[in-house]
């Protein structure tokens, strides 16, 4: 369990980090896009809504009770569902303009997918002493 902790919270960390990294080059705009900044929000911020998420996945790795695992896998799965559609988002071609992909967004990606992973893996806690019976 302590291994799952703490994939977990480095996860939900590299998510966090990954929001402030640059993760689009425009070339007609001459702009790099983060998870906070798009040229006239045109994309939103993205960012907000994926720190909320790595930050009850934090909550849930470091108290470790059973409904913050619950509510975890709901918020994981949420994440990683918005953390695909902000990728083809941001990535997605225009006007004959293709995005020049930067760490950050691959970052963000894997680490929600991780975070997905390590959140149904730890609903299999097991509860109480293994050793004992009664």
């Amino acid at each position: 369990m302590i291994r799952r902790s703490w994939l977990g919270l480095l996860a939900c960390a590299a998510m966090i980090v990954s929001t402030f990294m640059r993760w689009t080059w425009y070339p007609d705009i001459q702009k790099y896009f983060t998870g906070f900044f798009t040229e006239d929000n045109y994309y939103g911020r993205p960012g907000i809504f994926l720190c909320t998420m790595a930050a009850i996945g934090l909550l849930a790795y470091l108290f470790q009770k059973v409904w913050l695992f619950r509510l975890n896998l709901v918020a994981a799965a949420l994440g990683m569902a918005y953390a695909i559609k902000s990728f083809l988002l941001f990535t997605s071609s225009y006007d004959g303009y293709v995005p020049e992909k930067q760490p950050g967004i691959y970052i963000m990606l894997v680490a929600s997918l991780l975070n997905v992973a390590i959140a149904m893996v730890s609903l299999n806690k097991p509860a109480g002493n293994p050793g004992k019976e009664g």
